[in-house]
């Protein structure tokens, strides 16, 4: 059951209460279409009574053998495979904290990012229907950060925050900084949704990256390198910019730690890539955002072929007027975190939900929100407060990601990404080859 003050009815003939705050005042309306101006209801936070409950402790065997706890086991089905639980509630209270901008004087930068997070919302919200069938209560609470340090700070001294299950958010880096030491004081796992933090400033267990960090990506990257294409060169285009800085520098970094050589080359329309490939098989990684210069190279580099393979970020898949039988000459790999552009059944269910309500398609930040309250409330409804120590390495599917935590440094990396390779026209996710 999943409960929170709403202004329309509840869902007919179920005893899912979906109340869910923020916006819905304005669906009926159609204030939800991306064109529109997004306007928020001045209420930024649903408060929830929920009982006391003490919180389990996560190391059950340490517990046991000091006789601290004893614990009754029963067996729960999650993703198709039985485990054996602790036996736990099955009431959870959710916090959201994001920066809506429900206030009425926002920037240009803040009705984007209100946008974004409006998106993501509409996501939670399609969750919600499939989170009912699990048979446990959750009651979500929403509180708009305003992207202000300050208001984060206010909001975590609420007392309701400390009787959280799990907390959703924020998303700047350094109120996700904040956050962390709350939830780390507290003992309340901390989702971070979109910021990945590389690390936490100490040991931090409570941490989870949803979204997978740059430096993630590159490693996973390197996994796929070696396994496909362990003695061809590898190159990196650099253009200093957004993709490059990011990406590009987590790529750089690993192949340092990792000892795989490298070769960095600045971009240049005018790249003589003979002087650099000679006959030999290469892999270059191009770092550009902008279609332009990914079309110089495509170009340039078509007489190397097919001892190329050019690969890119899949916001190239975005590219418009683009002829992608030449850029399939060079076996065109994408790497991103977005599994949905093969339309899996998750994400074919997603998009069906959401046109239905929203005559549009999702963004990804709309499939974002959706696989994150979807495996919060999976998580919570299967092993309760236990969940970490069930889920660790496990890669669990959902709409546009897979979830695959592990503990790297201080906190849990998400390490799932996709690279897709164009194949005869189509998609194909080499990583399963």
């Amino acid at each position: 059951m999943i409960s929170a003050p709403n202004h329309q009815q509840p869902l007919n003939g179920n005893k899912f209460l979906a109340y869910l705050l923020l916006p819905f005042l304005l669906i009926s309306c159609g204030a939800f279409k991306k064109s529109q101006k997004t306007e928020w209801p001045e209420d930024d936070e649903i408060v929830m009574v929920n009982p006391s409950v003490d919180k389990p402790v996560l190391d059950i065997k340490d517990a046991e053998e000091k006789n601290e706890v004893k614990l009754v086991y029963s067996t729960v089905f999650f993703k198709g495979e039985p485990y054996k639980v602790p036996v736990h509630q099955k009431s959870f209270e959710i916090a959201v904290l994001l920066p809506f901008h429900s206030d009425s004087n926002n920037s240009s930068s803040d009705i984007r990012r209100s946008d974004y997070m409006l998106e993501y919302y509409q996501g939670m919200k399609l969750a919600v229907k499939e989170a009912e069938k699990l048979g446990s209560k959750f009651n979500i609470h929403f509180y708009d950060t305003d992207n202000d340090t300050t208001k984060l700070k206010n909001i975590l001294k609420k007392a309701e925050l400390g009787k959280m299950d799990i907390i959703i958010g924020p998303t700047d880096y350094a109120q996700v900084k904040i956050a962390a030491y709350f939830a780390r004081k507290r003992e309340i796992p901390l989702f971070s949704p979109i910021t990945s933090m590389t690390s936490a400033w100490s040991n931090n267990p409570f941490v989870f990256n949803l979204n997978p960090s740059d430096q993630m990506q590159a490693k996973e990257f390197l996994t796929y390198f070696k396994k496909h294409h362990k003695d061809e060169k590898l190159f990196i285009v650099r253009d200093g910019e957004y993709f490059d800085k990011n990406f590009g520098g987590a790529l750089i970094a690993e192949c340092e730690a990792q000892k795989v050589t490298i070769t960095s080359i600045s971009y240049d329309r005018f790249l003589k890539w003979s002087d650099y490939l000679g006959d030999s098989s290469a892999v270059i990684v191009h770092t550009s955002y902008n279609k332009t210069s990914v079309n110089f190279s495509v170009t340039s580099l078509l007489s190397m072929a097919p001892n190329v393979t050019l690969v890119g970020p899949d916001k190239w898949l975005d590219f418009s007027s683009v002829d992608y039988s030449q850029w399939e000459k060079l076996n065109i790999t994408f790497i991103g975190k977005n599994k949905a552009q093969l339309h899996n059944d998750k994400s074919k269910e997603v998009v069906s939900q959401y046109r239905l309500l929203y005559n549009d398609d999702p963004s990804w930040y709309t499939y974002m929100g959706y696989d994150h309250l979807l495996f919060s409330c999976e998580v919570l409804n299967a092993f309760g407060a236990y969940f970490p120590l069930f889920i660790e390495g496990r890669d669990l599917a959902y709409s546009n990601t897979n979830i695959k935590l592990n503990k790297e440094g201080n906190c849990f990396q998400n390490q799932y990404i996709t690279i897709l390779q164009l194949r005869d026209s189509k998609l194909i996710d080499v990583t399963k080859l």
